[in-house]
């Protein structure tokens, strides 16, 4: 579910789960933080792993799932394997090699030889299935453990059943296969779903018709205009949940802005820390400013006013641009100088403009003047 790819503008990359929120969920909606900009709620994906120099640095360990508790995470995607001994534990990949000091397939190893193995980056052992549902239960947080097994085995589907059913977890069922659903829905009926679609490879823009009855629907591989692809599911008034997994070196880490303007209920994140501080923090949902392109508060005819002395740019970084219509003209200079020089009489309407990733962030400022 990690994807490098990141479009300009309000292209996006990632995962969208979306679905009708159950009476009894844990999960909240978004709220706005102190500069009145709405924030939602935050997934810990692969229990918020992503924390340190590399992606995935604690993948699926309990040193994710205690840092992201302590960052007050209350939601928590997870994978799910079989050991050779039929004992589920967390891992995303077939292969132990990846992330631990091991090799091998997790269902040719025994219990015994998965605990003899440390995770990478000193993250410890590697968690039993059973014990995370217990510490989630304990600590009253929801979580979305995704079955991984690509073959259907019928005892490992009893197995995840019984153990959400017989610990009392709050949890939500992913697959990307219906057939995988709709085996789960027997064993969970009272469960939620998630469904998950690959863009990539099955088309642009998810139908609300398409999602499995009563389910949650996902999108991944979300690299084209994010509201373009969530329209239909927004129209018919579907929840959404964001997957967004890239962190940036600027103001907009992972694209956040971009998808919180669409105001789906959670965000789901490798880095909820950091998520965490750019949620509290962001001002994305105010206007740009631009002290450099103030308006004159009033015009003369016959005169050349300076409205940019060299090139301005908004808050946001952008540039702006002037336009006029009436009874005047402009006068571009050196380095971005923009003057007006206006007619002895008549209506002058000044234009000042800077692009933005959308309306909500462009600078459209416009005022009519009357030449005397």
């Amino acid at each position: 579910m990690r994807i490098p790819l990141l479009c300009a503008a309000l292209a996006v990359s990632g995962v969208a789960a979306i679905g009708p929120a159950a009476a009894d969920a844990t999960v909240q909606a978004g709220a706005n933080n102190s500069k009145g900009c709405y924030i939602p709620e935050r997934v810990a994906h692969r229990l918020g792993g992503g924390e340190g120099e590399t992606p995935y640095f604690w993948e699926n360990s309990w040193a994710a799932f205690e840092r992201s508790l302590a960052a007050g995470v209350t939601i928590f995607e997870t994978d799910v394997r079989w050991t050779k001994d039929n004992v589920p534990i967390l891992m995303h990949d077939p292969e132990v090699d990846r992330t631990t000091n091991g090799t091998g397939k997790v269902a040719d190893l025994t219990i015994a030889e998965i605990d003899a193995l440390e995770l990478d980056n000193g993250a410890g052992k590697v968690p039993h299935f059973e014990e995370f549902l217990l510490r989630a239960k304990a600590h009253n947080v929801q979580v979305w453990p995704e079955y991984k097994p690509e073959d259907f085995n019928q005892v490992w589907i009893d197995d995840y059943a019984r153990l959400i059913t017989e610990t009392g977890v709050d949890a939500v069922v992913p697959s990307f296969k219906k057939d995988e659903l709709a085996q789960f829905k027997t064993k969970l009926p009272n469960n939620r779903q998630i469904w998950f679609q690959d863009i990539l490879k099955d088309g642009i823009g998810l139908k609300a018709s398409a999602v499995p009855q009563g389910a949650y629907a996902g999108l991944i591989n979300v690299s084209v205009e994010f509201g373009t692809n969530t329209a239909d599911l927004r129209k018919a008034g579907i929840e959404i949940y964001a997957w967004y997994n890239e962190k940036l070196p600027d103001e907009n880490p992972g694209g956040w802005s971009e998808v919180s303007r669409f105001r789906p209920v959670g965000v789901i994140t490798d880095y909820p820390e950091a998520y965490k501080a750019w949620g509290d923090s962001t001002t994305y949902c105010a206007k740009p400013k631009a002290k450099c392109a103030a308006m004159p508060k009033k015009l003369q005819g016959d005169t050349t006013v300076v409205l940019l002395k060299k090139t301005c740019k908004t808050s946001a970084g952008t540039k702006v641009k002037v336009s006029v219509k009436g009874k005047a003209k402009l006068k571009r200079g050196k380095n971005g100088k923009v003057s007006l020089v206006t007619k002895k009489k008549g209506k002058v309407t000044l234009t000042y403009t800077a692009e933005g990733s959308n309306k909500a962030d462009a600078l459209d400022k416009t005022k009519k003047y009357k030449l005397k």
